[in-house]
């Protein structure tokens, strides 16, 4: 009976911790940053350049091409004509897959385009990259 109660009193503590819900809270750091949906903001001409997870899953890969896309969009607002090519090529043989991703821009331009990057955004429920780039 002595060893009863200390085990009863155990088993009592086990459940009644395993049973409290953690309580949700937000992070600012979770929440979507102003300049997603408004990129020009403070003095500063911007654009915000979005990439979703790339073929090779890596966060290097995906934080290039937001670059790129970001880029671009500044380029084409300063009248810079943009070309840009993306190509996919995957081939199954005897069930094993290549992949092969490329990606090609050619800027044509009198003037020089400068920026730099203000901030980065990681969505969590997407896990989509954001880079805001400003003009310097």
């Amino acid at each position: 009976m002595k060893i009863f109660l200390p085990i009863l009193f155990s088993l009592l503590l086990l459940l009644t911790g395993c049973n409290l819900q953690p309580e949700l809270t937000t992070k600012s750091s979770d929440a979507q940053p102003s300049w997603v949906d408004n990129p020009n903001q403070d003095g500063k001409n911007g654009a915000v350049g979005i990439a979703g997870r790339t073929y090779d899953q890596k966060p290097s890969s995906q934080r290039k091409l937001a670059i790129t896309r970001a880029l671009d969009e500044l380029t084409m607002q300063q009248g810079v004509k943009v070309q840009m090519a993306m190509t996919k090529e995957e081939v199954v043989q005897n069930d094993r897959a290549n992949t092969h991703f490329e990606q090609k821009s050619n800027y044509d331009a009198t003037a020089t385009v400068t920026a730099h990057i203000q901030e980065a955004w990681t969505s969590p429920l997407s896990g989509d990259v954001y880079i805001w780039m400003v003009l310097d």
